[in-house]
């Protein structure tokens, strides 16, 4: 089978992508079109175009494979290039996938309402949609009457050192920052203040073990503006702000971790209903978490007891430390229960039996 999947995220960064890329691989060849440095396999185009041009050059791209068997759009930028595509190409099969879950009733700017406009229009097209969680399943196909429930990717993803060389740039560029003696703990949600790590940065001073605190991640400058000036207010020495790592660097800095934090606000549906994929980077590195309580992180910490759920953090980071052998096995029992050739091959499965009730495509 001949795939095309349009994808707007960054190959280099966008673990979801790397995976779906790693499942369609599975089902025919992929011919990925995303952003990035060089494509992933070899296989595909990648580019670092405006959004307008990113548009016009997949249009271009689909039309010069000459034919294809399945469509993949990962994520919502990819709608309105699928659409362009789906009016001068006719594949049999149409795949979407919806890593969000953002709600027309809840945006409330104009290019996020054009977004969702799009990508329901591509839902009423698509053959098979998948989604990240079954939270969002159920609201999903409630909300936009779909005629089956989607099916399901978790966002388990595991990070991968690029080279030898990039893992010696990453110990040379982190391991003066990091002391053997302290507990390491970090968040890679940066200084996001939605996230609530403001309320993390305040109380890491009633953390009682000596520690260090590393927020890793984009942020605007108004909220590190307001996370350095809590850090001066309250004179807290323990606390590093690093900005945005590479995946070899963010490997290295959570292996030398204690405890890393998942956090998301609960100001809408999208974020309460969080799909992590945080955790789970967390969870195949061997370290347990604390996470604030949206419904799907605190089932699992209460279910599997692989970290602790505390929207104050300071009481669920004692906790975990207190009883850290116990906790350090669990996550090492779920990770070896629950690994990414599971979930992937089950992904794989499901979507070959809804291709194969749709039309007939050899698969």
């Amino acid at each position: 089978m001949k795939i095309l999947l349009i994808s707007y995220g960054n190959i280099d960064y966008d673990g979801r992508l790397r995976g779906l890329i790693s499942i369609f691989s599975k089902m025919g060849t992929v011919f990925p079109f995303t952003r990035g440095k060089a494509p992933m396999n070899n296989l595909g185009v990648v580019c670092n175009l405006s959004y307008i041009r990113f548009v016009r050059e997949s249009l271009r791209y689909a039309e010069s494979l000459g034919g294809f068997d399945c469509l993949v759009l990962d994520n919502r930028k990819a709608t309105i290039p699928g659409l362009l595509i789906l009016r001068k190409i006719k594949p049999q099969i149409v795949i979407q996938d919806c890593r969000e879950l953002y709600l027309m009733n809840e945006i409330n700017y104009w290019q996020g309402k054009v977004g969702c406009f799009f990508e329901k229009c591509m839902l009423n097209k698509a053959d098979v949609v998948i989604c990240a969680n079954k939270d969002r399943a159920k609201i999903m196909e409630q909300e936009f009457k779909l005629q089956e429930l989607p099916l399901i990717y978790e966002n388990l993803r595991e990070l991968k050192y690029e080279s030898d060389e990039e893992l010696n740039k990453a110990k040379q560029k982190l391991d003066p920052l990091i002391s053997s003696e302290d507990i390491n703990i970090i968040s890679s949600s940066g200084c996001s203040l939605e996230r609530t790590n403001d309320v993390l940065v305040e109380n890491i001073l009633k953390v009682k073990r000596k520690c260090k605190l590393f927020l890793v991640g984009d942020s605007t400058a108004r909220d590190e503006k307001v996370i350095r000036d809590i850090i001066v207010k309250n004179s807290i020495h323990n606390v590093e702000i690093l900005g945005k790592l590479n995946q070899t660097e963010l490997k290295y800095l959570i292996s030398r971790c204690h405890i890393g934090i998942v956090n998301y606000g609960q100001y809408d549906t999208n974020n309460r209903l969080c799909a992590s994929g945080k955790l789970y980077e967390f969870i195949y590195e061997g370290i347990p978490v604390v996470t604030t309580s949206n419904p799907p992180l605190k089932r699992l910490c209460d279910s599997e007891k692989i970290g602790c759920v505390d929207d104050s953090y300071a009481e669920g980071i004692n906790t975990v430390l207190e009883h850290y052998s116990e906790y350090k096995k669990n996550v090492f029992e779920f990770a070896k229960n629950h690994t990414i050739q599971s979930n992937d091959d089950c992904l794989v499965n499901q979507i070959e039996e809804r291709i194969k009730r749709c039309s007939y495509v050899e698969v």
